[in-house]
């Protein structure tokens, strides 16, 4: 079951209050990475989370934002691929000042490198930019948990000497969290904040953790209908593939199905249930949904993309079949 790509669609709806038509409501503020037992929790008031996502690269991104006092706060995770040798931060956090040494159109202010427990942490100040009066403070703070590089930086423009001790604050409001504490579903909430919750868990690639939230939200829906309805699409969409992912071909069948019969011109509910029985190796079936996806195909939410069955890892067995290699080639045409 191949995960499409659409990502940015997902975000539009995570972040966007006018599109949600109703306030965003701030999220705990942990960051983490799949597979490992913990999280970089962020114990501050005022912010308001832009980001929480996978990137393509592998690393896991954070950005929050408190508008009233134009503090900014993002942090990276990424896993390293080899042992880490000593010293890697430090040389990080220098490459760090000389990138933005040469960037700076004048000379950076207030150079220096500290720690701060286990945290290397440069500051500076970069003046102006471009031309153009910012004063902007930065800290970028770097340290190494199980083979993991936490980059942190917190930056605020026109900052002022009185700033000092909310930078130190913010610096020391950082703390790791075991992760079945931070990561449980709590499953409270109106059907929307739900759906963000799983979607959250969803794009980190944590489709176990997804499928509670998702699933209450659904059963919300059922019930009391709110969502808007291409995101009403989105969570029985990834409800069902939540499922499949998992390997509960069940219900993802039956999510699916019930996805059909609210909506049956939506092309990607047939393209998943196609999924479902390739996995079980019922290729008539198989035929039968794919047909159907494809004759909807204009029907995709704005900002999706088409699947093409030839590709996705559900088929790859069916494929080996000629007469299923025949039926797809036919209805989709010649491989790109």
């Amino acid at each position: 079951m191949r995960i499409r790509a659409f990502a940015s669609l997902f975000l539009v709806f995570l972040s966007s209050g006018a599109t949600f038509a109703q306030d965003a409501a701030p999220v705990k503020s942990d960051v983490w990475l799949p597979g490992k037992p913990w999280a970089l929790e962020l114990d501050s008031t005022g912010f308001t989370t832009e980001a929480n996502e996978m990137q393509p690269d592998g690393r896991r991104y954070f950005l929050a934002e408190d508008t009233k006092t134009r503090f900014i706060v993002s942090v990276y995770l990424e896993a390293s691929k080899g042992p880490v040798r000593p010293g890697e931060c430090k040389r990080s956090l220098e490459e760090k000042a000389k990138r933005n040494a040469a960037l700076a159109s004048v000379e950076l202010k207030g150079v220096g490198y500290r720690e701060s427990g286990e945290m290397q942490i440069l500051e500076f100040t970069l003046p102006e930019l471009d031309g153009t009066p910012t004063n902007q403070k930065n800290i970028f703070g770097c340290l190494i948990k199980d083979d993991v590089f936490v980059d942190i930086h917190i930056s605020k423009i026109f900052a002022k000497a009185a700033d000092g001790p909310v930078f130190d604050a913010l610096v020391q409001s950082f703390h790791f969290v075991a992760k079945e504490a931070s990561d449980a579903p709590v499953l409270t909430g109106n059907s929307m904040l739900l759906f963000q919750q799983g979607s959250r868990y969803f794009l980190a690639h944590q489709y176990r953790q997804a499928i509670a939230p998702y699933q209450k939200a659904f059963e919300i829906e059922k019930s009391t209908p709110t969502l808007e309805k291409n995101l009403w699409r989105v969570l029985v969409d990834n409800l069902g593939m939540a499922y499949g992912i998992s390997g509960d071909l069940t219900n993802a069948r039956e999510t699916l199905t019930y996805g059909v019969s609210k909506d049956p011109d939506y092309p990607l509910f047939y393209y998943n249930l196609a999924c479902v029985t390739a996995e079980k190796g019922d290729r008539p079936d198989t035929e039968s949904y794919l047909k159907l996806a494809f004759e909807r195909r204009d029907n995709m939410i704005p900002g999706e993309t088409f699947p093409d069955a030839r590709v996705d890892d559900s088929f790859q067995k069916l494929l080996l079949q000629k007469e299923f290699r025949q039926f797809v080639n036919a209805l989709y045409g010649p491989a790109q």
